[in-house]
């Protein structure tokens, strides 16, 4: 209870800080922030709009942190979407002190911007997508961006709207989920382990409607946008997010009513991976940075800072 009342204290003093925004990359200081930034998973209804952008001056990012002041230390760029990866690259660069580097951060506003930096060479690498969506981004843009390593993990988890025990559905069902298909497809997989339908086996994330065998409550699933708030719990059932716009919305986690099976294939296919471009990866900088976000004291920050909401994935 004593931990609970501390992240709930937290969320408050994270919201009336002014964080509750969509801004990608509001960020805030301090080392007793839970949660510091916009949603750090790539939105994956903007896989089908996201192609490979030219970074000119007038498109490339203005803003760039220096982790630190000393311009003696050789820095690696990492291109990010705002935080929790850039408190995380901030706590790798603690363990980079010695090492005779630094990170700086580079934090886009367009889901284009840090794919296209790193194939440009602007960054030497980027902290912002999981594997499906890289996938999807080397497919459309014939490119050949590489994985170095997953990282940590955002569980979907499901929340009340007008029903607050899972015992008490009475059909018909109507969920709020996170917009586009593959989402649409995870959330589908989530509800299979909750014991809501069963889906044809084999159908994982890309699941649809179609391959729902099962379905004793008559669900219907409506796409919302997460980022522009969160749905009216009187207009739903269920409400599917995952923890950070929960967050960011007021909500407090502890009332979720179950999440995503971290033992799942799940966690594989939707963590945030490090990546770089293609021959880089064995780069002595990437394995620097490799090497920190490793370590066991980032390791302790991700358990310790985000409350389960971000999960390593080791």
């Amino acid at each position: 209870m004593k931990k609970r009342n501390l992240f709930i204290a937290l969320v408050f003093v994270f919201m009336i800080s002014g964080c509750g925004g969509s801004d990608a990359g509001t960020e805030v200081s301090g080392t007793d922030q839970t949660q510091s930034g916009e949603f750090v998973g790539v939105e994956i209804e903007q896989i089908d709009q996201i192609k490979q952008s030219p970074v000119t001056e007038e498109t490339k990012p203005a803003e760039t942190e220096q982790t630190a002041q000393d311009d003696s230390r050789t820095p690696i760029k990492v291109a990010v979407m705002g935080s929790p990866a850039a408190d995380i690259l901030k706590k790798a660069d603690e363990k980079l002190s010695y090492s005779g580097y630094r990170v700086d951060i580079i934090t886009c506003q367009d889901y284009s911007e840090p794919n296209s930096l790193v194939l440009s060479g602007d960054v030497d690498a980027c902290l912002y997508e999981n594997g499906v969506f890289l996938d999807s981004y080397n497919k459309k843009n014939s490119s050949e961006l590489t994985e170095v390593e997953k990282l940590y993990y955002e569980p979907l988890a499901v929340f009340p709207g007008t029903v607050t025990d899972l015992s008490e559905l009475k059909r018909p069902v109507k969920i709020a989920i996170p917009a586009g298909d593959v989402n649409k497809a995870r959330v589908l997989y989530l509800l299979e382990q909750k014991g809501l339908i069963t889906l044809k086996e084999g159908a994982y994330y890309q699941a649809s409607m179609e391959d729902v065998t099962e379905d004793p409550y008559g669900i219907s699933l409506e796409e919302v946008d997460l980022s522009a708030g969160w749905p009216d719990a009187a207009s739903y059932s269920l409400i599917v997010s995952d923890y950070n716009h929960a967050i960011l919305s007021g909500i407090d986690p502890a009332t979720s009513l179950g999440d995503e099976n971290r033992n799942s294939g799940i966690i594989d296919m939707f963590s945030i991976c490090l990546v770089t471009n293609k021959g880089k990866d064995s780069n002595q900088k990437i394995k620097e940075l490799s090497k920190a976000l490793n370590s066991e004291e980032v390791e302790e920050y991700i358990t310790d800072s985000f409350y389960g909401s971000v999960v390593d994935y080791r």
